[in-house]
């Protein structure tokens, strides 16, 4: 007598296929992955380049100070900070008459802008004890810069502030 041979039901092809959707499953969720994070460090690198223009543009603004009259950027006495009043630096209007530095990086030109705030004569942190009746050198002319990144659609933006003494 002959054996009939044994039916096959197709399990190993229902087996391969949801092993094939696991892969698949996988593949797209390591992608998505590997996407957010090429995101995240683009980001991170655009933030440090914006750092970079800001504290270059700080760097460049304080070389100018003392301001000299007629300057390109020196107009007008230079404002200084009052009690009840917002900073000049969180007034958007403040910006467009801010002063501007290029700043190259690698080869590329980035805009930095800054505004300059005089901040009156402070006692020299080298000399703290000292009494400006018996020393009046020993206070020193002393500015706040704000530097920032040119706002441009998408990029990250950076604004820094540093205390000036001359």
């Amino acid at each position: 007598m002959k054996q009939q041979p044994m039916r096959q039901r197709g399990m190993a092809l229902v087996i391969s296929l949801l092993l094939l959707v696991a892969i698949t499953l996988l593949a797209v969720s390591t992608m998505r992955s590997t996407t957010m994070q090429e995101r995240m460090a683009s980001n991170l690198n655009d933030r440090e380049l914006a750092k970079q223009v800001a504290e270059s543009t700080i760097r460049q603004a304080g070389l100018l100070l003392p301001p000299v009259a007629g300057s390109a950027w020196f107009t007008a006495a230079l404002p200084a900070p009052a009690v009840g009043t917002a900073d000049l630096w969180q007034n958007p209007a403040s910006w467009a008459n801010a002063g501007a530095i290029v700043v190259r990086i690698d080869g590329v030109d980035y805009t930095g802008q800054y505004l300059v705030e005089n901040m009156g004569f402070w006692v020299n942190r080298n000399t703290p004890n000292c009494k400006v009746k018996d020393d009046p050198l020993c206070e020193s002319q002393t500015y706040r810069i704000t530097a920032r990144t040119a706002p441009t659609a998408g990029r990250a933006s950076v604004i820094l502030q540093a205390i000036w003494r001359l």
